[in-house]
């Protein structure tokens, strides 16, 4: 059976931050579509250390890392919406849920992944992506079976101070572990998101060394945070 996975985030490079190693796999079982949506071209961001360009052009530079990195997690659609970066908690009530659920009817996914409610590092363009997506998915007309958050126990929050946010060890659904070429591949992408070296720098240290890229110990977390009523099968995001 032929399935839908949509991964709903806020900004360029959430989607590898979180949920990379993910997409990549999913991406390469034959029978599974992914889709990409950013609520934003990110440019409110950093133009990094150097200046990789003006303030003025960062959300097309943006927007064309993002290009690249979803082609090498191999995203079969990606849309790239027009909010303003950092202003996503400013929007009128429903604006946001509704351009969400517009791209749910076109896409028609199964599942749905987004932020968890605290954001993981608490950005208010992470909480409002995810409490948008989630009266989306919950809508009468949404067609979704799943929503799962992607996040981190909290044990691993504590071994390695990141990120700000995370969730109880015992309520996480689902952990899925890479092997180390699979990571590398995700490493890449990234390395995509050039402009903003400055924070996948202070994430993931090893990137820039010459010891093997780890991502927290090359493992994804998720909870199945919601489901159909009436669908009462098997975890859809395996």
């Amino acid at each position: 059976m032929s399935r839908t996975i949509m991964f709903v985030f806020a900004h360029p490079d959430d989607e590898t931050f979180t949920s990379g190693g993910t997409i990549l796999e999913l991406a390469q079982q034959t029978d599974t579509k992914t889709v990409l949506y950013s609520a934003t071209p990110g440019d409110a961001g950093k133009c990094g250390e150097p200046p990789l360009c003006t303030p003025e052009n960062l959300a097309s530079t943006r927007r064309k890392e993002l290009q690249t990195a979803a082609k090498l997690l191999r995203i079969d659609q990606l849309v790239i919406d027009d909010f303003k970066d950092g202003k996503l908690n400013e929007l009128p009530s429903g604006v946001l849920k509704n351009e969400v659920l517009k791209q749910i009817h076109i896409v028609k996914p199964e599942v749905v992944v987004t932020f968890p409610p605290h954001g993981l590092s608490g950005h208010s363009d992470h909480k409002a992506i995810q409490q948008a997506t989630l009266e989306a998915v919950q809508d009468s007309s949404s067609g979704v079976k799943e929503l799962y958050y992607t996040t981190f126990p909290q044990s691993l929050a504590k071994e390695t101070g990141n990120p700000a946010f995370s969730d109880p060890d015992e309520t996480i659904s689902l952990v899925k572990s890479f092997s180390q070429d699979h990571m590398n591949e995700v490493k890449e992408a990234l390395l995509a998101h050039k402009t903003q070296h400055l924070s996948v720098e202070r994430v993931f240290p090893t990137i820039i060394e010459d010891t093997a890229f780890m991502k927290f110990n090359n493992k994804e977390y998720f909870i199945r945070a919601w489901q159909h009523p009436q669908y009462n099968s098997d975890p859809l995001l395996t």
